[in-house]
């Protein structure tokens, strides 16, 4: 994301974009994931500040005591308003140590997860909008080929869903139902939806030269090492294989491996889809 599109965010929030320009930039941020949650999270950031409490609240002894001096000769005053003017320097001071403190730790935890897992953010963000009906498919189909062929001359990869190798008399587990463009590190990345037993799951997927999994819980299987987050309540898992980079999200229980089929449908997972529906 570039400094321009920060610095929009900031007057975007301080509702210094008017008309076309704010037009413009609501129709960005509605294609844009990236975008979308960053405004999401200095919205979230704004609306705790808007409803902290204050630090300090003065105990009645000392409001009374503060009184009491306050009545007497002129003198007395004097020391009493120097006394106040110490005691406020230092709640100041405290509170703009508190200030830089939470603002040091916010851009940490900040720099953190952006370090961590930047893709596994956006695909958990991206997923998130598409139940909400907020993020329209660009094409909807059932078909693996179809979905791939789609994405031929839109990412700058090579992109190829694999098809379900059905048993014989069993159904396929799970249904592909569409897919988009996401914005990603200034190019596009591939997101497709499905439904397993009724229940969203969501696959981003992207070129191992933009984006390497990293953070969370190492997860080793099938020579693959995936790592497993949970972020605004979903589950993601991240690897790559064969030159791209896959992010899975669901709400599956078990970190969410059942839904792992729609990219690994070998025999074994097969078995322990079977072993689930049991």
């Amino acid at each position: 994301m570039g400094e321009h599109v920060v610095h929009l965010i900031e007057l975007y929030l301080d509702e210094e974009l008017q008309g076309e320009e704010r037009r413009q930039f609501e129709a960005h941020v509605a294609e844009c994931a990236e975008c979308w949650a960053r405004l999401e999270r200095e919205q979230r950031l704004m609306a705790l500040l808007a409803h902290a409490r204050p630090l300090y609240d003065v105990p009645e002894g000392v409001r009374r005591h503060i009184e009491q001096l306050w009545a007497r000769p002129s003198w007395t005053r004097i020391r009493v308003f120097k006394w106040m003017l110490g005691l406020t320097a230092v709640i100041l001071v405290a509170l703009l140590v508190r200030v830089v403190v939470h603002d040091n730790v916010r851009r940490s935890a900040a720099d953190r997860a952006n370090h961590r897992s930047e893709f596994a953010l956006l695909a958990a963000d991206t997923h998130q909008r598409w139940v909400r009906g907020q993020l329209p498919l660009e094409i909807r189909s059932q078909s693996p080929e179809e979905i791939s062929a789609w994405f031929a001359d839109k990412v700058p990869f090579n992109l190829k869903l694999p098809s379900f190798r059905e048993l014989s008399g069993q159904p396929k587990p799970y249904q592909l139902e569409g897919a988009r463009l996401v914005g990603f590190k200034n190019d596009y990345a591939a997101y497709i939806t499905y439904r397993m037993r009724n229940r969203p799951i969501s696959l981003l997927v992207t070129s191992e030269t933009v984006a390497r999994p990293s953070g969370g819980e190492e997860i080793r299987s099938q020579g693959l090492v995936f790592h497993f987050e949970e972020l605004n309540g979903w589950k993601v898992l991240t690897w790559s294989d064969r030159g791209l980079t896959y992010a899975l999200v669901s709400d599956f229980e078990e970190r969410g491996q059942a839904s792992c089929i729609v990219c690994h449908p070998s025999a074994s997972e097969q078995r322990k889809l079977e072993d689930l529906r049991r």
